[in-house]
């Protein structure tokens, strides 16, 4: 696993796991996509300004596959403002969207909700300022976990320079649970000492409007958990 280039140093995550919607900041797209053994490969692109795209006649919608999404990766996401896709399985899904579905898509593109039931895929992303803000449904919890400690992998490496093992399941579980209180980890207050990586936690609350967050992260002086590393292994310590 590659270090990411600029990583944010704070990542928030307020999460309802039975509707299985997450709203984050600290993760851009590129991560997000990175953070997979097996990313999304055909995207409906909603609300973008990527020029090398398909048009599918049947929806009149924009699309990705795979051999474009590596081009997409590398283009300034953040300059578009807002960046809205779903994924989809194959260009035939696209064939048999109904009208409904495509309502369904127009008005997630527009508002940033489902009206009823999203003809996703796996995901339904909307961000806006490419890792300032996210809102992700998801089809499978399993892959927001898997996600979820990719990322955390992930920033420890572009932060200390340190490649981890996987975060077990129970700590993911963990993490999972702690969303739902709204999860701020910061990744600047690393503790290292020559054996001992610890990495703080605190439950903030949920919040949409992300400049208030980061106000609010900025008078928080104590962290109640740590995620500890130590001899290839990881804890959750609770204080």
């Amino acid at each position: 696993m590659k270090a990411i280039k600029r990583s944010r140093d704070l990542i928030y995550v307020s999460g309802n796991l039975e509707e299985k919607t997450f709203y984050s900041s600290g993760i851009e797209f590129s991560e997000f996509m990175s953070s997979f053994v097996e990313p999304p490969e055909n995207l409906i692109l909603l609300k973008h300004n990527f020029d090398n795209v398909h048009f599918n006649m049947h929806s009149c919608f924009e699309f990705v596959t795979k051999h474009e999404i590596e081009e997409l990766l590398n283009d300034n996401v953040y300059a578009y403002g807002d960046f809205c896709w779903v994924d989809f399985l194959n260009e035939e899904a696209l064939n048999r969207l109904t009208d409904d579905e495509i309502a369904e898509l127009l008005f997630f593109g527009h508002l940033a909700r489902p009206l009823h039931t999203l003809p996703k895929h796996r995901f339904a992303y909307y961000a806006h300022d490419d890792g300032w803000f996210n809102k992700l449904y998801v089809s499978r919890l399993e892959d927001y976990k898997s996600f979820l400690l990719n990322t955390v992998k992930a920033k420890v490496l572009a932060f200390t320079g340190i490649l981890t093992t996987d975060l077990p399941a129970d700590i993911i579980n963990t993490l999972m649970d702690s969303t739902e209180n709204g999860l701020l980890i910061n990744f600047a207050e690393i503790v290292r000492s020559q054996a001992v990586l610890r990495l703080p936690l605190i439950e903030v609350g949920h919040f949409r409007d992300m400049d208030a967050l980061f106000t609010a992260s900025k008078s928080i002086q104590m962290y109640r958990n740590w995620l500890e590393y130590s001899n290839k292994t990881w804890r959750f310590i609770a204080e």
